[in-house]
């Protein structure tokens, strides 16, 4: 590996050959948090498009208040990345809102048009744990045989309180409970976590690492908490003044939870930046290579790598099963 843990980038390359690139996709999903099944308002931290800043099409003669089809998203995105990267691979990404609400009949029709485009190699679909019934999980099983595939799903935290203020609207019980049918199909699922929630100490968010350790995913992505614009986030955190983490915690943090994630699992971010423009605070996300330079140099100092400190401690699982 190039690095001191097992990154996506290292993964494509050893399994494929070469670079592969995600392509993010506005699919025109919208979400049971949003419209009005669970509630209207989302997750605390979901921006307006869904946390899909950087889905749909992208360049200059595009109306952003046009609903584009698949292919011109992809076809987009191709030619804005067609000098950067010559000999590269593509992943179709369902990113923004629950990219399985729908019928089968609506997603194989949306995942085929992806999977027809020319270079697209497989799919990433980001969605919730309540929107994955068996029917569903059975379509997924007939596109992982197809070729690439695999979920996301955003976990952030294992504790009550913390998922109670995200306001997700989903419990531990049904994350594990899908989780654990999606393993059992062979479908690979990619976990989010957030650092930095507020109230949850370190030792909080390294129950929440080891918790995932434990799952042992296909992947793990760790995003610090970023306030946006126009969140329900920006809203409590103006009102509450909650502290943030500084880049030098958030750097530790990320490497202790390096220390203890299963070699196996692949690292898809240990960072995040957003839409610059729209972020409101930690202002130091948006050095996005500062970020990834000081986790490596952490680990360089510390002469550590993935799966190199095994908990011993499992008694924060015992009542999660």
């Amino acid at each position: 590996m190039g690095k001191r843990y097992n990154a996506l980038s290292d993964y494509f390359k050893k399994e494929y050959g070469k670079k592969m690139v995600k392509l993010a996709i506005d699919g025109g999903f919208t979400c049971p948090n949003r419209d009005g099944t669970l509630a209207k308002s989302g997750c605390i931290f979901c921006s307006e498009k869904g946390s899909g800043e950087f889905a749909g099409v992208v360049g200059s003669g595009y109306d952003p208040n046009q609903a584009y089809s698949i292919h011109d998203q992809i076809e987009s995105q191709k030619k804005l990345l067609a000098d950067k990267w010559k000999s590269t691979g593509y992943i179709a990404y369902f990113q923004n809102f629950t990219n399985t609400y729908a019928s089968v009949d609506i997603l194989s029709k949306l995942y085929d048009e992806a999977l027809a485009f020319d270079g697209i190699e497989g799919l990433a679909i980001a969605t919730r744990p309540d929107c994955l019934d068996d029917e569903k999980i059975e379509l997924l099983k007939e596109y992982k045989q197809r070729g690439i595939l695999w979920v996301e799903l955003g976990l952030q935290t294992i504790h009550e309180n913390s998922m109670n203020w995200l306001q997700t609207h989903y419990t531990l019980d049904q994350f594990h409970q899908t989780f654990m049918k999606l393993k059992s199909a062979g479908i690979p699922v990619v976990v989010h976590l957030i650092l930095g929630l507020p109230d949850e100490t370190h030792e909080d968010f390294m129950a929440s690492v080891e918790y995932v350790s434990s799952l042992k995913p296909f992947g793990v992505k760790l995003h610090m908490l970023n306030i946006l614009k126009d969140t329900a986030l920006q809203q409590d955190y103006e009102n509450r003044r909650f502290e943030l983490l500084d880049l030098e915690t958030y750097i530790d943090w990320v490497t202790d939870a390096i220390e203890i994630l299963d070699e196996s699992i692949v690292i898809h971010r240990i960072t995040g930046d957003g839409a610059h423009d729209s972020v409101i605070a930690p202002l130091w996300i948006k050095n996005k290579r500062s970020v990834l330079n000081g986790i490596e140099k952490n680990l360089v100092r510390r002469k550590v790598s993935q799966g190199s400190k095994k908990s011993q401690d499992h008694s924060l699982l015992q009542n999660i099963t």
